[in-house]
């Protein structure tokens, strides 16, 4: 599945995803939430960050290192927006999971495909 895919293709998903996430980080929210799900679904949304930044880019080192340097971002942002919180166990809920995808594309065979994705 992952070889029938043309590299642009994830190129678009990651940037779409990365919009997504910019967009849903800077909304306003009622209220805070601070539950450990919201910490897994930071862990989770970096992971995919992560991976279709690989997909996208095949250099897991750098793709790592600006999609957590776009999760510092998003925090700082947030603590300027008066209605959103800086919060610094969501850049270390984000940082895990840009750090778990890193371990899945090292360690898995999803590194092995070429850039073309054929």
């Amino acid at each position: 599945m992952l070889r029938s895919v043309p590299q642009p293709v994830y190129q678009a998903v990651f940037y779409a995803a990365l919009l997504t996430v910019f967009i849903l980080s800077l909304l306003p929210v009622g209220h805070p939430d601070f539950s450990p799900n919201d910490k897994v679904n930071h862990l989770f949304a970096y992971l995919v960050l992560m991976v279709l930044g690989f997909l996208a880019h095949r250099k897991p080192g750098i793709t790592a290192l600006k999609v957590v340097l776009f999760g510092v971002l998003i925090e700082l942002l947030q603590g300027l927006t008066g209605y959103r919180l800086f919060s610094l166990l969501d850049i270390v809920a984000n940082s895990c999971g840009v750090l778990a995808g890193y371990l899945l594309v090292r360690f898995t065979p999803i590194k092995k495909y070429n850039n073309t994705g054929i």
